[in-house]
C-alpha cells in the first residue's frame, strides 16, 4: 500500500470514529488482544460493555464459522491449527457504536444464517428471551455449532438497535 492511500485510509478511518479495524486471520491470540484495547475503554461506560460482549460473540463466529481459514501457530509448541478469516470493525457515531463484523460461509451456513437472521429480526424483547430460553433447554448443538446457537440471539438481545 502506498503511503498516500495509507494516509487517505487514515483519515477516512478518523472521519468515520473507527476505533478498531481488524482484517485477516482471527485465532483465540488475536481476538484476545483485540478484546483488551476495546475492554480498555469500556471501565466506565456501561454501553461500550455491551460493545465489547457483542464484539467478543462476533469474532468467536469468525474463528469459528468462517469458511475461509489460515493455520496459524498455536501455543508456543511448534503446533498450529486453522482459524477463521474475517474482518471486524467497532466505529462511533453521535455516542452510539457500532459492531460490524464479516466472513466468507459455505452456502448452507448462508441459508441457516439468513433464517436465523430473519426470526431474530422479526422478533421483540419477549420473543428474543423465549427463543433464548428454548435453544437453552434443547441443551444440544446444532450441526457444526460450538454451542447452542445463542450467539446471534444473544447479539440482538445485547444490541440497542436492529
Amino acid at each position: 500500500m502506498m503511503a498516500e492511500d495509507l494516509f487517505r485510509l487514515y483519515q477516512d478511518m478518523s472521519q468515520r470514529k473507527i476505533w478498531l479495524a481488524f482484517k485477516g486471520a482471527i485465532s483465540q491470540d488475536v481476538l484476545v488482544e483485540l478484546g483488551t484495547l476495546l475492554k480498555n475503554k469500556s471501565v466506565f461506560d456501561r454501553k461500550v460493555k455491551k460493545v465489547f460482549a457483542i464484539f467478543i460473540e462476533m469474532t468467536q463466529n469468525i474463528l469459528h464459522y468462517s469458511a475461509e481459514t489460515e493455520t496459524v501457530p498455536f501455543g508456543g509448541n511448534g503446533t498450529a491449527q486453522p482459524v477463521g478469516v474475517g474482518v471486524v470493525v467497532v466505529s462511533e457515531s453521535a455516542g452510539d457504536y457500532s459492531v460490524s463484523a464479516g466472513n466468507v460461509v459455505t452456502p448452507e451456513q448462508m441459508v441457516y444464517l439468513r433464517e436465523q437472521c430473519e426470526r431474530i429480526h422479526s422478533s421483540d424483547a419477549v420473543q428474543l428471551k423465549q427463543y433464548y430460553d428454548e435453544r437453552l433447554k434443547a441443551d444440544q448443538s446444532l450441526a457444526g455449532s460450538k454451542g447452542a446457537g445463542l450467539g446471534l440471539i444473544d447479539i440482538a438481545r445485547k444490541a440497542d438497535f436492529p
